[in-house]
């Protein structure tokens, strides 16, 4: 008994033994896993504080905050005399959730319904709706750019048939162009998301965009707004808008005579008219024909056929719209033929090689022999002896081959690069192309010969224009320019786009010398059609054959024309590619288009023969000259002569000081006794005043109140009171600012 119980004593001892140790290791594992996880733990800790704190707080941050951007209104377009050319309207975007548009009763719409209804009120292909609403995607756009007449009938149509959910339509804007067909080439058109895509609107596309607004707010877990500083507001700024030089009527003018001219001679390749002010390089007009609808630009098939335009590939029809759509007085390069001869004939007169009517100065027999060519003259019957007027007269090629080898080409080429015949102009209006001329290292007799009457090397109609109205312009080359003034939508701020005279490329006596010529081309050469009765008008005329080997391009007619001939105002370029009626030469087909053109613009920008006055109704009109660059003498001695007041901003010697800028602008059409503010290079400060009402006074009541207040008036109307103004009252405005008033009688 005594053995049992020792053993079973024993054998519980080992078994207490054998519990400590099991403990004692369960606690150093458990110790040991729970240092390893904290290890783990603060090492990851660690990396998301230090490595990836800064990413995961802006995470979170961002999640907390919720961005509604504000989109920018796109800047408007205007022409000259504040005319809308571009615009935008509201319009709406129509999307919808496939297969959930539902009836009032929660009942689903059958897709066929819906595409019915879509197709029929948004005037809509119904099987290619069909096809886009039984897709499985969350969400379909229908139609974008919608009208609201449209938007207003597919409403209509949803509340008739009790559709309460799944169809969206939400607010949009979009381009108008109230004109539509005017100045299309020169415009151009904005795409889906009202960015420019060709055109002005594209060339000045970051001016008219403007930049978006933010409004940045803190959501709580539940995306609820907290209410506190953390909000931020940053401004939108909207587009600015743009005024273009361009003047609606003289557009019209110029587009209405370049169809008539293009479809009487059928020329297959349309035409061109440019309308210039040479003084100051300002485009009155740029006009291209076949034209199209700004609003509807796809809408034209361009090949005229539809099953040939349905067979074309997308790149086809792109480059078919492309066409379409060019604005050739910039983008398309052409041999300027006879007209470049001005050009040749000036550099001749500058370098005093020749003189204007100096006899035996040139023989044609018909033909000339340059090497292995004969080059031949455009007449069957030989000019004989000519003098230089007779030859610019005349026309003679072989003429102006003998000048060109007086002349020689290092001496051409230096004066093409003052004319600006090697620059790229126009850049701000549309795609331009770099001219196409021989290098000069490779200038032979035969490029020599040709280049001297205006064949086988490329300009654009632009080109040309602002070469030849140097020339006129007292031989000073004046940059073209297409935006007059860029005003901030939001400001009101003006930012005026001032013309920019490069350089002096020939003399005044130049300059008189061949505006003497050009006159004598339009009397007794071969620019007769050009004359218009009551003015002195010059020109000269152009016809340049295609290339060898590139016959079926055709002939291009042109004639350049300017006006009053004694101080040039209006120059106007008329091109017409492949003309295939009864004749293809530039003075019987394109020199009608400057005579039509001119006979309508002068009177309305209030030209005679003298550049001065003509008397409309009870008030005489005068043209503002351009005295920029003048001593403030000799621009006030033009001022009055011109029938104007004069004030001039800042005390100096007037005989030295030169005027920097004027207002009114030149090219403005004021009444007579209006008066003129200049502008020297010593003293430039701005003066402004506030527009009073002249809202119900009479024609002489508002003269009088808008001189007493240093303004200008510019009439609308024959007879009665005031009904309108603009700028309107209290605007700030600069001093000579010409307001627009429009007057009527009151109906008895």
């Amino acid at each position: 008994m005594v053995i049992k119980i020792k053993k079973g004593k024993s054998k519980k001892k080992i078994k207490k033994s054998k519990d400590k140790k099991s403990v004692s290791r369960k606690l150093f594992l458990t110790g040991f896993m729970a240092t390893v996880c904290f290890v783990i733990i603060t090492g990851n800790l660690g990396k998301l504080i230090f490595v990836h704190g800064k990413e995961y707080s802006e995470a979170a941050y961002n999640n907390q905050m919720k961005s509604q951007i504000i989109s920018p209104k796109r800047g408007i377009i205007y022409d000259v005399n504040g005319n809308v050319l571009a615009k935008n309207v509201s319009v709406d975007t129509i999307s919808l959730n496939p297969g959930k548009v539902s009836y009032s009763n929660k009942k689903t719409v059958e897709n066929e319904v819906i595409a019915q209804g879509l197709a029929e009120t948004l005037e809509l292909d119904y099987n290619e709706v069909l096809q886009k609403i039984s897709t499985e995607g969350s969400i379909v756009v229908i139609a974008k750019k919608v009208d609201q007449s449209k938007t207003d009938l597919l409403k209509k149509w949803m509340s008739d048939n009790k559709i309460t959910t799944g169809i969206n339509i939400d607010e949009d804007t979009k381009r108008y162009y109230p004109y539509h067909n005017v100045a299309s080439n020169l415009i151009g058109i904005c795409g889906d998301s009202n960015s420019g895509i060709i055109g002005l609107e594209e060339r000045w596309n970051k001016v008219l965009t403007g930049t978006a607004g933010k409004i940045v707010t803190m959501r709580d877990v539940h995306k609820d707004a907290i209410s506190d500083e953390t909000e931020q507001y940053i401004p939108v700024e909207n587009g600015s808008n743009i005024y273009l030089t361009i003047d609606l009527t003289v557009q019209q003018i110029a587009e209405k005579y370049l169809k008539q001219a293009v479809e009487q001679n059928s020329c297959t390749g349309g035409g061109n008219v440019i309308v210039m002010n040479p003084q100051n390089g300002e485009i009155l007009a740029m006009a291209t024909y076949p034209d199209y609808n700004l609003n509807e630009p796809f809408a034209i098939e361009p090949t005229g056929q539809a099953e040939v335009w349905n067979m074309l590939s997308t790149d086809e029809k792109n480059t078919a719209y492309n066409k379409l759509w060019m604005n050739k007085s910039v983008s398309k390069l052409y041999e300027p033929g006879s007209t470049f001869k001005i050009i040749t004939a000036a550099v001749a007169l500058e370098e005093d090689l020749i003189e204007t009517d100096h006899e035996g100065d040139f023989m044609c027999t018909g033909s000339i022999q340059v090497e292995d060519y004969n080059i031949e003259c455009w007449r069957d019957v030989p000019h004989g002896s000519q003098n230089l007027r007779e030859a610019l007269c005349n026309s003679c090629n072989p003429a102006f081959v003998q000048l060109g080898q007086k002349i020689g080409a290092s001496t051409l080429y230096k004066y093409y690069d003052a004319f600006g015949l090697f620059d790229v102009l126009g850049s701000d209006i549309a795609k331009t192309y770099k001219s196409v001329f021989h290098k000069l290292e490779n200038v032979g007799k035969v490029e020599l010969a040709t280049t001297s009457f205006g064949q086988r090397f490329e300009i654009s109609p632009l080109q040309l224009i602002t070469a030849v109205s140097a020339v006129a312009n007292e031989g000073k080359f004046v940059e073209p320019k297409i935006v007059k003034q860029v005003e901030n939508a939001d400001t009101g701020v003006i930012e005026v786009q001032d013309s920019k005279e490069v350089r002096q490329v020939v003399s005044r006596e130049t300059s008189e010398k061949i505006r003497n010529m050009m006159q004598s081309v339009v009397v007794q050469g071969t620019g007769r059609h050009a004359a218009v009765e009551g003015y002195t008008i010059g020109g000269k005329s152009g016809t340049s054959e295609p290339r060898m080997g590139n016959e079926d391009a055709g002939y291009v007619a042109s004639f350049i024309a300017i006006s009053p001939i004694e101080n040039p105002q209006v120059a106007v370029l008329t091109v017409l590619y492949d003309p295939a009626g009864e004749t293809y030469q530039g003075g019987q087909t394109a020199g009608p288009v400057a005579a039509n053109v001119l006979s309508e613009v002068l009177p309305y920008l209030g030209i005679n023969k003298n550049g001065e006055t003509i008397t409309t109704g009870q008030t005489s009109k005068l043209t503002v000259p351009n005295v920029s660059s003048k001593t403030i003498n000799s621009a006030k001695e033009v001022l009055q002569t011109y029938g104007f007041e004069v004030e001039i901003n800042g005390e100096g010697d007037a005989n030295s000081q030169v005027v920097l800028d004027q207002m009114p602008k030149p090219g403005a059409t004021l009444e007579k006794g209006s008066t003129v503010y200049l502008y020297s290079e010593e003293n430039d400060s701005r003066l402004s005043v506030k527009v009073p009402s002249v809202i119900g006074l009479t024609m002489d009541e508002a003269r009088a109140t808008l001189k007493e207040n240093n303004l200008n008036i510019k009439i609308e109307g024959e007879a009665g009171t005031v009904i309108s103004q603009e700028p309107a009252e209290n605007k700030s405005v600069e001093k000579g600012t010409v307001v627009d008033v429009v007057v009527q009688k009151k109906e008895s």
